[in-house]
C-alpha cells in the first residue's frame, strides 16, 4: 500500500535495466494477427493512451509507472499520458469518465475497492488470452488471479499488486532474555509473536513509556494508521475480522440475506473499543498517522510492534532511515479466542485467526478505449513478472508480492537489502497469511 520514502534516482536507474529485458519480451510474445503484420520498429508511431492513477505519499503506485512511460514510448513510438489527481479526484474523475464521452482514459491504475464500480458495471475489457500469455497468467497466485482480479470468473485486472496485511516487531527487543523475563513475571506467559489481540494489547502496554533499546529515548509499544482516510479503515476491518468475522461464513461487512450492513454487530464493536484504547501504547500524534507515519516510526525504533502490509518489510530492509534491517520478525495478524457468530447472535469461545487481503492494486483496460491493443501492451509491460519481481523487492513504491517468481527465490531479495534469512522469514510469513482460507477482502 502506502510507503514512505520517495523514489530514489538509484531504483530509477535499476528499472530502466529492465526495461530492454521486457520490451524484448513483449515483441517476441504472441499478438494478435492484425499486430503481427505491423513493422516491430515502433508499432505504435502516432498512437496516444491516457492512463490515470491517484497521486499518493512520495511516488507510491504511480512512481514506477512514470519511470517506464519514456523508454516505452521510445521503444514503440506511442505516446502515454499519466494523469494523477489526488485519491478524492480520482474517484470523481472515474466516475465522470463512465458518462462522459469527451472524457476517455484508456487505463484505470486502481485499487480493488473500486471494483464494484468499474467491474460490476461492465466498464473494463476482459483480458485476451495473448494478454494473458505475455504476462504469464498462471503464475499469479491463485488467491490474487481468481479473486481480486477477476469478476465473475471473468480475468479484468492485470496483477500490478498484491497485497496482505501481517505484524512486525522487533524481533531483537522480543528475545533480549531480560525483559521476557519482567514480561513473564508481569503478565503470566512467554513473551512471543502475540498470538491472540489480548496478546498484543499486554506487549504493547509492557514497551510503552521506556527506553528498551538504550537509545537516551523513551520508545513505545505500537504504531498503527489511525488518520481519516488513508488505508486505517482497510487496517480496522483487517483487526476486526478476529472478532467479527466467523470462520465458517464468508460474509463479513454484509449479511448476505438482507445485505444489512454488520458494523454494528458485537464483533466490530468490540474491535473498535479495543481500536480507541490501543491509542495509550502509540507515540504522540499517533491519532493523525497515516501509513508512512507507521513505518518511519517502526523503522527509526521508535516502537517495538506495526501492522502493516508488506511495504514495512522492504522499508526496514533498504530504508536509508532504518536502524532495525535485520532485526525484524514477522508472523501473522494476531486472532482471538471468541468470535461472534451472527447466524445464532452469540459469541463463540474458540481460536480465530483471519488473514486480510486488501489493499491491491491493479491496471484495467477500459472497454470504450479506442487503443486497446496499445493500451494493454503498456500495463502488460507494467506488470510483467520481471519488472513487479524487481519492485516487489524495492521500497517506496507500495507494490507487494503477487506471483510464484516473487516468493521462489528468497536470496534474490538481497538487493533490496534482506539478508536471506531475513527475505525466507518475510516471504514465509506472507504465504502463510495467504494460504489461510478464512479471508477478508477489500470491500
Amino acid at each position: 500500500m502506502t510507503g514512505t520514502i520517495t523514489y530514489s534516482l538509484a531504483n530509477r536507474a535499476k528499472l530502466a535495466l529492465f526495461t530492454c529485458l521486457t520490451f524484448l519480451a513483449l515483441s517476441g510474445c504472441d499478438q494478435p494477427p492484425a499486430e503481427k503484420a505491423k513493422s516491430a520498429d515502433k508499432p505504435f508511431q502516432g498512437r496516444t493512451i491516457m492512463v490515470i492513477v491517484p497521486k499518493l505519499h512520495a511516488e507510491l503506485i504511480r512512481g514506477p509507472i512514470l519511470d517506464q512511460v519514456e523508454p516505452f514510448q521510445q521503444r514503440t513510438g506511442a505516446k502515454v499520458r499519466v494523469v494523477t489527481p489526488s485519491w478524492n479526484d480520482t474517484i470523481k474523475k472515474i466516475n465522470q469518465s463512465l458518462t462522459d464521452p469527451n472524457l476517455n482514459y484508456d487505463i484505470y491504475v486502481v485499487i480493488a475497492l473500486w471494483n464494484g464500480t468499474l467491474l460490476g458495471g461492465n466498464h473494463i475489457e476482459p483480458i485476451p488470452q495473448w494478454v494473458k500469455e505475455l504476462i504469464d497468467w498462471d503464475d499469479v497466485l491463485p488467491i490474487y488471479r481468481n479473486n481480486i482480479l477477476s469478476w465473475g470468473g471473468i480475468a479484468y485486472g492485470l496483477p500490478y499488486d498484491g497485497d496482505n496485511v501481517n505484524l512486525y516487531y522487533r524481533k531483537d527487543i522480543f528475545e533480549n532474555p531480560e525483559y521476557g523475563k519482567r514480561f513473564r513475571q508481569r503478565y503470566g506467559y512467554e513473551l512471543a509473536a502475540p498470538k491472540t489481540w489480548a496478546q498484543y494489547r499486554d506487549m504493547a502496554e509492557f514497551f510503552t513509556g521506556w527506553d528498551w533499546d538504550k537509545d537516551g529515548e523513551t520508545e513505545y509499544g505500537v504504531a498503527g494508521a489511525r488518520v481519516r482516510g488513508d488505508v486505517t479503515l482497510l487496517q480496522f476491518f483487517a483487526r476486526a475480522a478476529a472478532y467479527a468475522k466467523h470462520p465458517e461464513q464468508k460474509a463479513y461487512y454484509f449479511d448476505p440475506d438482507t445485505m444489512r450492513a454488520r458494523i454494528n454487530s458485537p464483533g466490530f464493536v468490540r474491535a473498535l473499543t479495543e481500536w480507541v484504547d490501543m491509542m495509550r501504547f502509540g507515540p504522540p500524534g499517533m491519532a493523525n498517522f497515516a501509513g508512512h507515519d507507521v513505518r518511519n516510526n517502526f523503522v527509526t525504533g521508535n516502537v517495538a510492534m506495526a501492522m502493516d502490509w508488506a511495504d514495512l518489510g522492504t522499508f526496514a530492509a533498504n530504508s536509508p532511515v532504518s536502524i532495525v534491517q535485520d532485526k525484524v520478525g514477522y508472523a501473522q495478524i494476531p486472532g482471538a479466542n471468541k468470535v461472534f457468530n451472527p447466524a445464532t447472535d452469540k459469541w463463540e469461545q474458540r481460536f480465530n485467526q483471519v488473514s486480510s487481503i486488501s489493499g491491491n492494486w491493479m491496471f484495467l483496460v477500459n472497454k470504450k478505449s479506442k487503443n486497446k491493443q496499445l493500451a494493454f501492451e503498456f500495463a502488460a509491460h507494467m506488470t510483467s513478472p520481471e519488472l513487479t519481481k524487481e519492485l516487489t523487492a524495492t521500497s517506496g513504491n507500495a507494490i507487494n508480492p503477487s506471483r510464484y517468481s516473487h516468493f521462489n527465490d528468497p536470496a534474490s531479495w538481497q538487493k533490496g537489502g534482506f539478508s536471506t534469512g531475513s527475505a525466507d522469514s518475510y516471504l514465509k510469513e506472507i504465504t502463510k497469511s495467504l494460504a489461510n482460507p478464512n479471508v477478508v477482502w477489500d470491500i
